[in-house]
């Protein structure tokens, strides 16, 4: 047997042992693994700041108040503007139903320096949501990434950091809109416009920052 050979053998025992590895990884363990980490979440609070990075609107950092209790219950208090969605800002994997949703195991990738599983989630019914694309964190099963695919909103992305607790300390919100097609709406008198960049047609990248702090958690028995 050639050296050569002996080394393409090895290469393609080596792509096949990495499939079949693959193949392992069952994606509705991982999403229960997933939601076991918030699941003990009954309630919480914590003060916020959220900065806008948007190149048609001027907004100086806002302080908020967050209140969640389980299941569904979210307030923000804040002056001068109100967010909507709230994504991300209850405990991330509670909102997602597995029995809704089919599972596929994606593969791996790095996020913020952590090795993560990639799944993604299909709709079994026509709704608002295409896909749902997770990055869970291998180590300790706490979502890094989450990547909604909407039919009309285009996509949202974000990135979620955390301390000691199994809720973020801070979260980065990506969007895409068009002209003033963003996903929520502010009020206040605080914020600035630029009309002419907003009424342009291109699509244009903005970003939420939201940094954590003061966390009083109450835990479920």
């Amino acid at each position: 047997m050639s050296i050569n050979f002996r080394k393409y053998l090895f290469l393609i025992l080596s792509l096949l042992a990495v499939e079949l590895f693959a193949q392992d990884i069952d994606p509705n363990i991982v999403l229960d693994s997933a939601q076991n980490k918030v699941q003990i979440v009954k309630s919480y609070s914590a003060d916020a700041i959220i900065e806008i990075d948007i190149d048609f609107l001027k907004m100086q950092p806002k302080e908020a108040k967050i209140n969640y209790e389980y299941p569904n219950k979210l307030d923000i208090e804040t002056k001068g503007f109100s967010m909507i969605p709230k994504y991300g800002l209850r405990p991330f994997m509670r909102t997602i139903a597995k029995e809704d949703n089919i599972a596929i195991f994606s593969g791996r990738e790095e996020v913020d320096g952590k090795t993560c599983y990639v799944i993604k989630l299909i709709p079994r019914a026509d709704g608002k949501v295409i896909m749902i694309k997770l990055w869970i964190r291998i180590d300790d099963y706490l979502v890094a990434r989450s990547e909604t695919f909407t039919r009309r909103s285009g996509s949202f992305l974000i990135d979620f950091s955390y301390d000691n607790l199994v809720l973020p300390s801070s979260l980065v919100f990506s969007f895409e809109s068009r002209g003033i097609n963003i996903p929520w709406k502010f009020i206040g008198n605080s914020i600035e416009f630029d009309k002419d960049k907003m009424k342009e047609n291109e699509i244009k990248v903005g970003k939420v920052f939201i940094n954590f702090s003061n966390y009083q958690v109450t835990y479920t028995d």
